[in-house]
């Protein structure tokens, strides 16, 4: 029996986003003049995913963290892909978790599983029904808050590090802190000492616009930036703490 055309008209906001992307914007806007169904199609079924994205994430702010339960969940799901210690994987993309702001983890968490962001290897993680419990998201959330940051990251070339830092001070420490801490009352993340692959890769995918449920603010912020601003304050920001202390002698 078919499927009801609604159904098949509606798609996730984070498949809606990727979709979206795969087009250019003026190939994009033409196809949807010639056939408005199509419009219907990009439409990502908003209340849905709100309504599930605000229980999911309001009872895991509301559990008691269980940082060995957390523990336990993190060695089974995650460490194949982000380290046993939490540090990623530079060259594959994969962010350091370990030392993130709590807040900012269980909102990136909750956006994978309601599809607002969009990472198949992180969906198929997220299906699984011990981490759709909020329960779990509140101890593995916390459980890598709480762990300490590999001081070893991954950097870039170091070429363009003077302008790096003028890049970050005037377009991310208003919100991400002189050190790149972050925010632990709000979804902002710890920047400083990521990995540098997964900065660049992220700071491009905010200049096309391939990443949903972002700030307006940071858009605008990313989108006049140059290939090689991108690359500088990347590099830049994985050197932090130590690129912005003058206890470690960085000269730029």
């Amino acid at each position: 029996m078919p499927r009801p055309v609604s159904k098949l008209l509606t798609l996730p906001s984070g498949l809606a986003h990727a979709l979206k992307a795969i087009v250019s914007r003026s190939a994009l806007q033409g196809v949807m003049r010639l056939c408005p169904l199509i419009v219907m199609c990009l439409q990502p079924n908003q209340g849905r995913a709100q309504n599930q994205a605000y229980e999911l994430s309001s009872q895991a702010l509301a559990a008691s963290p269980d940082l060995q339960q957390g523990a336990g969940l993190y060695q089974r799901f995650c460490k194949h892909c982000h380290d046993a210690g939490g540090s990623g994987n530079g060259h594959r993309e994969v962010p350091r978790l370990a030392g993130q702001q709590r807040i900012y983890l269980l909102n990136q968490l909750v956006q994978f599983i309601t599809l607002d962001r969009y990472a198949p290897s992180m969906h198929r993680v997220l299906a699984r029904p011990p981490l759709l419990d909020p329960q779990s998201l509140s101890d593995l959330s916390a459980y890598l808050a709480a762990q300490p940051p590999d001081s070893h990251g991954e950097h870039g070339d170091a070429h363009r590090l003077g302008l790096g830092r003028i890049l970050y001070n005037r377009r991310c420490a208003e919100c991400h802190g002189a050190h790149g801490k972050g925010n632990a009352q709000g979804p902002i993340p710890v920047v400083g000492g990521q990995n540098y692959t997964y900065l660049l890769n992220q700071l491009n995918g905010f200049a096309v616009g391939h990443r949903a449920k972002v700030e307006s603010e940071l858009l605008s912020a990313v989108r006049s930036l140059s290939a090689n601003d991108m690359e500088a304050v990347a590099d830049f920001m994985s050197r932090m703490p130590e690129s912005v202390d003058p206890h470690y002698g960085v000269v730029f």
